[in-house]
C-alpha cells in the first residue's frame, strides 16, 4: 500500500485574503480552478442541494456587508473570526509535515499489497459546518481520488465541544490521527478488500468487516495518548460487555437471515460521531483493536487486516474477558 496526497489550502487561504468584491474578482479564476476550492464547493452544493458558487457568495457578501439568508459557506461564521482563522492557518502551515503520517496506516497492510491511494488534503473556512469530511470523486481520466477536508472555522468549537479543551498541539492530533489516519485507514481497507476479489455483502461479512474497519481506525486516532482520551472522552470500558452482547446477538440474526434492514442500519451507518462510545460497532472494535494493538502492536493488526475480520476477532478472543461470535 502507498499513499499519495497533495494538500491544497485555497479554500482558506483566499476567502481570508479577499476583502472586496474587486478582490472577488481579481481572484475569481484563482477560486474557479484551485482544487481545494472545488472539493469544498462540490461537497457544499451536493450536501446543501444548492448550485450557488462559492464567487457568487463572496460577491453578495461583499455587495451587502452580509452573506445570503441562505449563508450556504457559512461566511457569517468564517469573517467573525478572521484575525483568529489567519493565525490559525499559518500555525498549523508551519507544523505541515507533522501534519500526515500515513506511514503508520501503510504499515498495517501487508508487503504485497501494492496498489496506490490517492489522497487530496485540504483546509478551509467556508463551507458545510463540519470539522472535517471526505468526499471521492474521479478526474477526467476516470481515475479515482478521495478528498478530505478540514474545516479550520470548526476547529475551536469543535474540538472544546468534543474534548472540552483547545490547543494548537491537540488540534494537529486530531488532524493527524483522529482525521486523516481514521478515514484514511478506512479508505485503504476499502481497497484491500476490493484486491481481494469482490466484496461480500451479506449482513455478517458487513458487520465484521466494520468490526475490524472502524476499530482499528478509532484506536488510530486515540493510541498515543490513550490516557488523555480515556479521560476526556470516558473510554473506560463499561459499556463494552452489553455491547458485546449485542454483538453476538447480532451475529446470530445474520447468520439466521433474521436481521432487519433497520437494525442492520443502525449498526453499520457511518455517522460524525467524536468517540466510539456512541456506536456499538465502534465500541466492540475500538476495544479489540486496543486490545489487540497494546499486546501484539503493529504486527498483531497487520496479522488481523492480512488475515480478515475473523482472526481480528480470534485475536481479541485469545486476549479479552469476552468472547466475540465470528
Amino acid at each position: 500500500m502507498r499513499i499519495h496526497y497533495s494538500f491544497d489550502d485555497s479554500a482558506a487561504r483566499l476567502p481570508l485574503a479577499i476583502r472586496s468584491t474587486e478582490g472577488v474578482f481579481d481572484r475569481a479564476a484563482d477560486l474557479r480552478n484551485a482544487p481545494g476550492v472545488q472539493l469544498v464547493e462540490l461537497t457544499t452544493q451536493h450536501m446543501l442541494n444548492t448550485g450557488t458558487t462559492l464567487v457568487d457568495e463572496l460577491v453578495h457578501y461583499f455587495d451587502t456587508g452580509t452573506p445570503s439568508e441562505a449563508d450556504p459557506y457559512a461566511l457569517n461564521a468564517c469573517y467573525v473570526q478572521r484575525d483568529l482563522l489567519d493565525d490559525l492557518l499559518r500555525d498549523l502551515r508551519d507544523r505541515l509535515p507533522s501534519l500526515v503520517a500515513f506511514d503508520e496506516i501503510e504499515a498495517l497492510f501487508p508487503a504485497s499489497f501494492e496498489r496506490d491511494l490517492n489522497l487530496a488534503l485540504a483546509f478551509t473556512v467556508v463551507g458545510v459546518p463540519a470539522f472535517g469530511y471526505v468526499r471521492s470523486f474521479s478526474d477526467s481520466e476516470g481515475e479515482e481520488f478521495h478528498g478530505m477536508v478540514v474545516n479550520l472555522a470548526q476547529a475551536y468549537p469543535h474540538l472544546e465541544s468534543e474534548l472540552g479543551q483547545f490547543s494548537l498541539s491537540l488540534l494537529a492530533d486530531t488532524i493527524r490521527s483522529g482525521f486523516f489516519n481514521h478515514e484514511g485507514f478506512q479508505l485503504a481497507y476499502g481497497e484491500y478488500r476490493e484486491s481481494l476479489g469482490r466484496p461480500s455483502n451479506a449482513p455478517v461479512d458487513l458487520l465484521k468487516d466494520a468490526l475490524l474497519s472502524r476499530g482499528i481506525a478509532w484506536y488510530l486516532s486515540y493510541r498515543h495518548d490513550l490516557t488523555f482520551y480515556d479521560e476526556a472522552l470516558g473510554l473506560n470500558g463499561d459499556s463494552l460487555p452489553k455491547c458485546v452482547v449485542s454483538w453476538n446477538e447480532m451475529m446470530d440474526a445474520a447468520r439466521d437471515h433474521t436481521i432487519s434492514d433497520t437494525r442492520l442500519d443502525e449498526w453499520l451507518r457511518p455517522r460524525d460521531v467524536r468517540h466510539p462510545g456512541e456506536l456499538e460497532v465502534d465500541v466492540v472494535g475500538y476495544y479489540a483493536a486496543r486490545a489487540i494493538g497494546e499486546q501484539h502492536g503493529i504486527d498483531g493488526l497487520r496479522e488481523a487486516v492480512a488475515q480478515g475480520p475473523d482472526r481480528f476477532i480470534a485475536l481479541y478472543n485469545a486476549l479479552g474477558p469476552h468472547t466475540l461470535k465470528s
